[in-house]
């Protein structure tokens, strides 16, 4: 495995764990956290079924570093500060790629780009108290760099005009009720939450996994014919890749009877 120093990776069985780790600053994203960040999701790509994103201590990811991203690279000169875009635009694309389910576990502060590597994760389950913001509005600046297309992804327009114009912050209780959170709880249960869900995703198919997402984040702004079409041929793509193993487990998991979604029961295991 290797060695990173403001983060952290760990895999157990298929499933993953990047945590930002420099808690001293809540988690805030450096050049350095960013490097290896995108360094990170580009080893794990084939490697996790299921990717957990959180942060050490008691944030998640307060956003910009201003010292090192901003100051620092803007006193080196402009190839620095086009390195330190170049890095945060790769390490973001990345994990918004990444091929296998990623659940963000919000344990603490989400702030700016924080917010964004939040939002670019699948799905996200928080501490019913910790606290989300568009802060860059208090700095004199717009959410920019990514972070307005991922509040328009994440709220309606109404909500995403507010948060980012007043910098006021709103709790991941709160963030349920706008769709941001899919789910907040108490923070002595975030653990176990999180591993309950990360358990039964891993119960279903890599591939049906992520044909899902790219399914709804393709069709979205597709008619409905146009979505149809799209969605038997990329079907029929997925099916090769499985071998079409869907054949023999799943629906004859259902014709044999082992299978009963009516029942609430989840995809048959092998026999």
């Amino acid at each position: 495995m290797v060695e990173y120093s403001a983060i952290d990776v760990s895999v157990e069985d298929d499933v993953g764990t990047l945590t930002f780790d420099r808690p001293e600053k809540k988690n805030a994203m450096n050049p350095r956290l960013l490097e290896e960040m995108g360094d990170a999701l580009g080893d794990l790509r084939d490697e996790v079924h299921v990717l957990v994103v959180t942060g050490a201590g008691d944030a998640f990811n307060a956003g910009m570093d201003f010292d090192e991203y901003f100051e620092a690279a803007r006193a080196a000169g402009p190839l620095a500060v086009r390195e330190a875009n170049r890095l945060h635009k790769r390490a973001l694309v990345r994990l918004y790629e990444f091929p296998a389910p990623t659940v963000a576990k919000v344990n603490g502060w989400a702030l700016g780009g924080g917010y964004m590597a939040m939002s670019l994760c699948d799905l996200a389950i928080g501490s019913e108290d910790a606290k989300l913001g568009l802060s860059e509005i208090n700095f004199g600046i717009a959410a920019g760099g990514g972070t307005m297309w991922s509040v328009a992804h994440t709220m309606n327009r109404r909500d995403a005009l507010y948060y980012t114009m007043t910098g006021e912050p709103f709790t991941c209780a709160e963030a349920v009720e706008m769709g941001v959170i899919n789910e907040a709880v108490p923070a002595s249960e975030l653990d176990g939450r999180v591993d309950g869900l990360v358990d039964r995703l891993r119960q279903k198919d890599r591939f049906a996994l992520e044909y899902t997402r790219h399914y709804y984040d393709k069709v979205v702004e597709m008619d409905f014919p146009e979505a149809h079409d799209y969605e038997l041929a990329k079907g029929e793509e997925m099916k090769y890749l499985q071998g079409y193993e869907f054949l023999d487990r799943g629906v004859s998991g259902f014709t044999q009877d082992r299978y009963r979604p009516g029942a609430g029961e989840d995809y048959p295991d092998d026999e």
